[in-house]
């Protein structure tokens, strides 16, 4: 399948990781990934006008009808980006999709495993904005936990995985953030796994010496293209 891709600003710099592994992943699929040009910031969280904030995701919905052969969809990993450009598309014009709608327990089984994951435990956190609202939340709320369990780990961290972590206000109220993120970090277990580059960077900051990584990074270690998690 080709789809367009949406990277948005975080996976361009802080979270370049991620971005590289999305892409390596869906090529170990047999998907085919094509940037939106000249794709512009959503606005995320930072912009105080919703409804300029909208006409920004918008205006990079009609970028992508710009590619041809993407009618498979459109591909947002960062949270904020999926949910600004779910909400632009009022119309349900375009199928747009978190990469964690499409790395389901069926999908991924396709994957060649190399590594299982027997005798550790994760705990998979996805915030607030893959959780709710209902509307532009992913469907399957537990799909890195069938993952991690098809493969013989444990999952940890039920009562905390959909807790906000306070990502967006890291700049503004830090001491908010850090209050938010240990609460996750302390009712939790194990490695932590994300999809967020805002949750990513929050319990990072805030961790120590707890090992937070990226579903992808999960990914590519259980295919053998990463030596250790």
């Amino acid at each position: 399948m080709k789809y367009a891709y949406y990277p948005g600003c975080s996976l361009t710099g802080t979270a370049r990781r991620l971005d590289k592994g999305v892409r390596r992943i869906f090529t170990q699929l047999g998907h085919e990934l094509v940037e939106i040009p000249d794709w512009n910031c959503c606005g995320a969280f930072e912009y105080g006008n919703r409804k300029d904030l909208v006409e920004f995701s918008r205006a990079n919905l009609e970028k992508s009808g710009q590619l041809r052969g993407t009618e498979a969809g459109i591909i947002a990993p960062c949270p904020a980006c999926y949910k600004n450009l779910r909400e632009a598309d009022q119309e349900r014009t375009y199928p747009i999709y978190h990469p964690l709608e499409l790395l389901n327990p069926d999908v991924t089984a396709s994957l060649s495993i190399e590594k299982d994951l027997k005798g550790q435990v994760f705990t998979p956190y996805y915030g607030c904005l893959l959780m709710r609202p209902d509307e532009t939340a992913i469907p399957d709320k537990e799909v890195m936990e069938g993952f991690i369990e098809r493969l013989g780990g444990e999952t940890d961290g039920a009562k905390v995985k959909a807790k906000c972590c306070g990502g967006n206000q890291f700049f503004i109220n830090k001491w908010a953030t850090e209050k938010l993120s240990k609460i996750i970090l302390d009712g939790s277990k194990g490695v932590i796994v994300v999809f967020c580059p805002l949750c990513h960077m929050a319990l990072t900051s805030f961790s120590k010496n707890r090992k937070i990584i990226y579903f992808t990074d999960l990914l590519l270690y259980v295919t053998g293209e990463r030596k250790t998690l």
